[in-house]
């Protein structure tokens, strides 16, 4: 499988080559020949069709086309006499299945203009109709192949042909929309066609899509447990089902349970086709506006863009086309005019302030300047307003630098100030909901690093002024990222015995502060403000 898959990516490969010219004009040939050719006969067929390419150049190229796998070639030796007629030149080649594949592709889909077509709501119409009227039929018994006669057969088979018609002009109203949708420079025809397709579908196709996707969704449900023996009656009823069963033959549309599968995704309601060009639609809207306001404000007489284009369309007058140029953009310091004057004393090559006089049309006297010129005005200058910024930021740092030292400070347990309490609980907020390594867990915020020692035992705190965490079986000890607790506090938890962590995340309960007479080890009777795994 995956050398046939290789093969096919592998005949693609003309169509990207330098020489893409030559080799599409030799797999014309070989594809519209119903016989064999020789490398003669390829050569006199590109010559009539107004290709000229040498003998030896065809051979190359043909070649070139056996190697990739876009044709195949025999050696008549049937009738052979002599060596040369076995030669390379003699051969009779022809295009391979894939190598028409890719040249039909290249020329219905790359090589043509793709236009939209009207979305046929008929079709649409009978695939609704066909499912409803197999889901009213087939929906209330058992699955049972007894139940599908010729009449279900008949609207499976219309089903899937108008689901083509459907799907293929679908799919080309959507790429035309997304190749205009995507654009801002439109020109105000390509808008209007936006502003109609949009209009045209917004009002009627896509509410019928809608309408329709939902009704065909809800007939394929039912069908779910017919969608096998629908496809085997399929294959039954045609008249090449003995080829079909060889695997000579690929069965039409609806001739596997694949195919219908795939139309229960082409109607659903979420991520279906038809739900995906209707959001295309509303994505398409704000381009079109964007197109729309940018045509209106270029209409008016004082746009930059507007001038340019009557500048560009006087500038093509024959006669006058270069003086009106001139008359425009002679008085700006970015283009420097420069011509031969009519006066001989005055050089070659004069400035544009000491060059010949242009009359300037009254147009653009009256409407050829607008705005300010000169220099743009200066920046303003925010020199203040960046040291306060500064100086805050100076300010917060410095606090924050006096919490971190007075939690460091502090022993396990101790009280400390609300700036210091915030700091501390960041860290440990960190550390509870990092993981475990043997009876530690370890988290850093701001530049402060807790430590949490599980002892199993006892009830871990940090007391603020109007509030306090509790941490049951748990020590919190706070230091410096990389570095050890301060002596103090490991000295303050001497004889403490831990054990492994075995909780994915620390368990802590913020109170409000009771004050110093409650123990630690002791729940408290108050209602919690917060509680639960951090």
């Amino acid at each position: 499988m995956a050398d046939d898959v290789a093969d096919a990516r592998q005949v693609v490969g003309y169509l990207v080559r330098p020489e893409a010219n030559d080799y599409i004009a030799i797999m014309d040939v070989l594809e519209g020949s119903v016989t064999d050719l020789t490398v003669a006969e390829v050569a006199a067929a590109l010559a009539a069709a107004g290709v000229r390419l040498d003998a030896r150049l065809v051979e190359t190229r043909l070649d070139a086309l056996k190697v990739m796998g876009a044709v195949s070639f025999r050696s008549d030796t049937s009738h052979a006499r002599r060596y040369a007629e076995i030669l390379p030149r003699n051969w009779r080649y022809t295009a391979s299945p894939a190598g028409r594949h890719v040249q039909r592709f290249y020329r219905q889909v790359l090589a043509g203009t793709v236009t939209a077509r009207e979305i046929p709501i008929v079709s649409l119409s009978r695939i609704v109709s066909h499912l409803e009227q197999l889901a009213a039929a087939l929906g209330a018994g058992e699955p049972d192949a007894s139940h599908l006669d010729a009449s279900a057969l008949d609207a499976v088979s219309s089903l899937f042909t108008s689901h083509d018609d459907l799907d293929a002009a679908l799919v080309g109203a959507e790429d035309a929309l997304i190749g205009l949708a995507d654009r801002f420079d439109l020109d105000e025809e390509h808008t209007n066609d936006l502003k109609g397709l949009l209009v045209d579908y917004a009002t009627r196709v896509a509410a019928e899509l809608d309408s329709g996707s939902a009704r065909a969704a809800a007939a394929l449900a039912v069908l779910r447990p017919w969608f096998g023996l629908l496809a085997q009656a399929a294959v039954d009823a045609s008249q090449a089902r003995d080829l079909i069963a060889a695997g000579a033959l690929s069965a039409s549309r609806g001739g596997r349970a694949e195919d219908w599968e795939g139309l229960c995704a082409w109607f659903d309601a979420r991520t279906g086709r038809a739900a995906r060009f209707s959001l295309r639609l509303v994505r398409a809207l704000p381009g079109m506006h964007a197109n729309l306001r940018r045509l209106h404000s270029s209409a008016g007489t004082a746009s930059t863009r507007s001038r340019a284009l009557a500048l560009a369309r006087a500038v093509l007058t024959p006669e006058i086309g270069v003086q009106i140029f001139q008359a425009a953009v002679g008085d700006h310091s970015w283009r420097k005019l420069y011509g031969q004057a009519d006066a001989d004393d005055m050089g070659r090559n004069p400035s544009w302030r000491g060059g010949p006089q242009v009359p300037v049309p009254t147009l653009l006297r009256t409407a050829g300047r607008s705005g300010p010129r000169g220099r743009g005005a200066a920046p303003r200058d925010d020199t203040q307003a960046k040291a306060q910024v500064a100086e805050a930021r100076a300010r917060r740092q410095a606090g924050h630098q006096r919490a971190l030292a007075a939690v460091l400070a502090a022993l396990p347990g101790q009280q400390l100030d609300e700036a210091a309490a915030r700091a501390a609980l960041a860290a440990l907020m960190a550390a509870a909901r990092a993981a475990a390594t043997g009876p530690r867990r370890t988290g850093t915020s701001g530049g402060l690093a807790c430590t949490l020692v599980h002892t199993g035992s006892g009830t871990g705190t940090l007391n603020a002024p109007a509030w306090r965490v509790l941490l049951p079986g748990r020590i919190p000890l706070f230091h410096r990222p990389g570095q050890r607790p301060s002596a103090a506090a490991l000295a303050a938890l001497a004889g403490t015995t831990t054990t492994d962590d075995p909780s994915t995340h620390a368990t802590l309960r913020i109170t409000p502060h009771t004050g110093p007479n409650t123990p630690d080890n002791r729940p408290s009777t108050l209602v919690a403000r917060q509680e639960g795994a951090a």
